[in-house]
């Protein structure tokens, strides 16, 4: 019976393929770290949106009309 002998070719063959689908899985990690973030910031960016648009209805709603200035401004000048 005669065993055949893996020759150093097909070894490094086989080492070329485990490094490359290393590689390959952790660059597939990076991207799916990278979109995970992108989605979480784009969470928070909508959401800081909503809260300037909330902040500065607000502060429209609360300013003095322009003939209530005009009314301040003509009692203060002579």
């Amino acid at each position: 019976m005669k065993i055949p002998v893996s020759s150093p070719q097909r070894r490094q063959n086989g080492v070329a393929i485990v490094v490359i689908l290393a590689l390959l899985s952790i660059m597939l990690l990076y991207i799916t770290a990278n979109v995970r973030s992108l989605h979480h910031l784009g969470r928070e960016l909508r959401l800081l949106e909503q809260r300037q648009i909330q902040r500065l209805e607000r502060s429209q709603t609360n300013a003095p009309s322009p003939a209530t200035l005009k009314v301040k401004s003509a009692a203060v000048t002579p």
